[in-house]
């Protein structure tokens, strides 16, 4: 620091001990200007200990430094390896620098701490567990409209990102509005249901006003999308032809089938692109001389993408339909003895529908409004209700695990078979329930009365899908095995009753 050295001439006027002493004290009172600073205190800005450079205030020393920071940020988020402090310092061998000059400073300097490579502002997709981050907004908007645009063949929907009010403020949901006539077809659509809906018959409204609203009437995706901000590495982005391959690639998903007339174990796993091998190992207990029957539940493969598009289209059309069959209940016949008294004729009608499809496959169909053009002529169907005297088993498949007699000091009532949660229990015979639903020990129970005097007991059931009172046929599904009550396992637990006493069940099935 250099010094101004003042020099006074020598005056022969008298200097007064008054006036030696205000110039002394102006001297002290205000500091003496150097080329390079001034004397007093500065605040100086220390990067990992090393000062850097100093202002005239600490307010001004902070702003210099975050505001170099926000340039830096704006060049690309960076980690950095800094700690940053602010202190005073003695100004005697200092340079004061301006706000500006020390932000300038401390911004050039910073690049001497990074850690990590450059960060930019990108866009993390998620779909339930699977995520994707992509380099902007538009290429999320570009990679959600590819994936529905070949279920949208006509562009009339557009997808859009909206604020999520429901989490933070970086974070995004999708919607998919319509367009232009799509719009209004919509809108028009609602209207007619929300009519048809309070008003029914009374509305008058025909086919041909419901057809003029046909076509597309919703495009969404069938799972919660979630968009946001995040910082990340140029290595962390993926392309977007590279996600879209990701996000429709079809994977395997296990769901439940429900047997259906005329199928058989091959058939059910050709049909689900499986073998009979690998249906049989996804199926605990079952093997391939099992029998299965109608309305059972097998675990089975099917391909599923990570999102899917879920399509709503209106369409009015005519079809051929059936009336509704008419039973009359003939106690002289057993029940399962059906006899047809009149054939039923379909008839003629015109019906608009609302059809979901699923990635291009209907999952759904809901008739909005129907013109009969020709009345169906129903099925007339004599239905036996007499009590066949004969018993099947309860269950399709299953390991023995306990026959009836004497077990643990006391008599068990009937026959045990180790079977998976969930699997189909059937009424062994055709009757009325006399109970369903919680029986102490036995848990969820059904209790069948057969006419007889014999009576048959499903127990420990995880579901019970019959009601008292209600009658039911031999082999219908009546409830879904399980673990209630007092029981050391997954079990179905089956009885016989004859006029009030436990019988052998082996003796009867």
């Amino acid at each position: 620091m250099r010094y101004i050295r003042v020099k006074h001439a020598v005056s022969k006027v008298k200097v007064t001990k008054a006036f030696c002493i205000a110039t002394l004290a102006a001297f002290l009172a205000f500091p003496i200007a150097g080329v390079g600073g001034t004397l007093g205190t500065y605040y100086g800005v220390y990067l990992n200990g090393q000062l850097i450079g100093s202002c005239a205030t600490k307010v001004e020393a902070r702003k210099a430094y975050l505001s170099a920071r926000q340039l830096k940020n704006q060049e690309g988020m960076a980690l950095l390896d800094v700690d940053v402090t602010i202190g005073p310092i003695e100004a005697y061998d200092r340079e004061l620098l301006t706000k500006g000059e020390l932000e300038n400073v401390i911004y050039e300097k910073l690049d001497n701490y990074k850690v990590d490579d450059v960060k930019q502002l990108a866009y993390t997709l998620k779909v339930n567990d699977y995520t994707v981050t992509l380099a902007s907004k538009e290429e999320v908007v570009a990679l959600l409209e590819k994936a529905q645009a070949s279920y949208d063949a006509d562009g009339k929907f557009q997808v859009a990102l909206t604020t999520d009010e429901e989490r933070e403020s970086n974070s995004m949901k999708v919607v998919v509005n319509p367009l232009d006539d799509a719009a209004d077809r919509v809108a028009a659509t609602e209207t007619m249901s929300a009519t048809l809906a309070v008003e029914g018959e009374a509305a008058n409204i025909t086919s041909e006003q419901m057809a003029v609203n046909d076509g597309v009437v919703g495009v969404d995706f069938n799972k919660t999308i979630q968009v946001s901000e995040t910082y990340v590495t140029a290595d962390a982005i993926t392309d977007a032809d590279t996600a879209l391959a990701e996000i429709t690639k079809e994977n395997e998903e296990e769901e439940i089938y429900e047997v259906k007339s005329g199928d058989c174990l091959s058939t059910i796993a050709t049909n689900h692109g499986m073998t009979t091998d690998e249906l049989l190992a996804m199926n605990e207990g079952m093997t391939v001389d099992s029998n299965i029957l109608i309305g059972d539940e097998i675990v089975v493969t099917v391909p599923e993408s990570e999102i899917s598009v879920v399509v709503s289209e209106q369409k009015t059309y005519e079809e051929e339909y059936d009336g509704e069959v008419q039973y009359q209940d003939d106690e002289n016949s057993y029940i399962g003895t059906n006899t047809t008294i009149q054939e039923g004729v379909p008839g003629q009608r015109t019906v608009t529908a609302i059809i979901s499809y699923e990635n291009g496959v209907e999952t759904g169909r809901e008739i909005i409004h129907e013109e009969i053009i020709k009345e169906a002529v129903p099925k007339i169907v004599k239905r036996g209700t007499k009590a066949l005297p004969t018993y099947i088993m309860p269950i399709s498949n299953g390991r023995r695990t306990s026959g009836f007699g004497q077990r643990w000091g006391r008599l068990h009532k009937g026959i045990d078979w180790a079977c998976p949660v969930g699997t189909t229990v059937r009424a062994s015979r055709g009757g009325r329930v006399v109970s369903a639903g919680w029986n102490g020990s036995y848990g969820y129970s059904i209790l069948i009365d057969h006419g007889d005097g014999v009576r048959t007991r499903y127990a420990h059931l995880s579901k019970v899908l019959v009601s008292s009172g209600e009658y039911v046929d031999q082999g219908e599904k009546i409830g879904l095995s399980g673990n209630t009550g007092r029981s050391t396992g997954p079990h179905l637990h089956f009885e016989i009753i004859i006029n009030g006493t436990p019988v052998n069940p082996d003796k009867y099935l």
